[in-house]
């Protein structure tokens, strides 16, 4: 009995830290999109690399930070080939 309310508690921390990850990972995102830094609060963002995995699928985006040195690879919803969201 111990063992699966261990168990359980181990797995709703585990969910928790991924759904804490996951949210800041978007907040961090949509700065970038504005074009402000997450770690500097500076206008300093460019992006990197674009890397597309096919007209339907995601791009891996790294955006660097001119200002402070901040490096983080995203990857974004490409939209389909019919939308015109095949590139960045």
């Amino acid at each position: 009995m111990y063992t699966f309310v261990v168990l359980v508690i181990v797995t709703l921390l585990g969910v928790l830290a991924y759904y804490l990850f996951l949210r800041q990972k978007g907040e961090k995102l949509t700065k970038i999109e504005q074009g402000i830094c997450p770690e500097c609060e500076r206008a300093a963002i460019e992006v990197g690399r674009a890397k597309s995995g096919g007209c339907s699928g995601t791009t891996s985006v790294i955006y660097k930070c001119s200002a402070c040195g901040y490096e983080e690879e995203f990857n974004v919803g490409a939209g389909g080939c019919g939308s015109g969201g095949c590139g960045i």
